[in-house]
């Protein structure tokens, strides 16, 4: 099993008062997020499982890949690895996954 960790692109500085979990990408950290996909989409197989934090910017981030996606809450900011394994299903499935957080 593969397991490839993308983090977000560049988001927002977080406003006094906002939800960290409504930050989204800069105009920079669009331009890095379909720069990256771009990339990651000549490597990854087309049976790859993309699951993603519920945060605005690892959405936005998961969204340039153009691939369907799985928006999982429990691998939201400051979530126990654990999260992110059972998540993933690793070390056991049967196909490469992408987590974006």
């Amino acid at each position: 099993m593969d397991l490839i960790l993308w983090r977000h692109a560049e988001a927002e500085v977080i406003a006094p008062g906002q939800d960290d979990l409504q930050r989204a990408l800069t105009p920079k950290g669009e331009r890095q997020a379909r720069r990256m996909a771009a990339w990651l989409n000549h490597r990854l197989a087309a049976s790859t499982r993309v699951i993603v934090s519920p945060a605005l910017r690892c959405r936005q981030t998961a969204e340039a890949l153009g691939r369907e996606m799985r928006i999982v809450p429990s691998i939201a900011p400051d979530a126990p690895i654990s999260a992110l394994i059972e998540a993933s299903r690793w070390p056991k499935a049967s196909e490469p996954v992408l987590i974006c957080g």
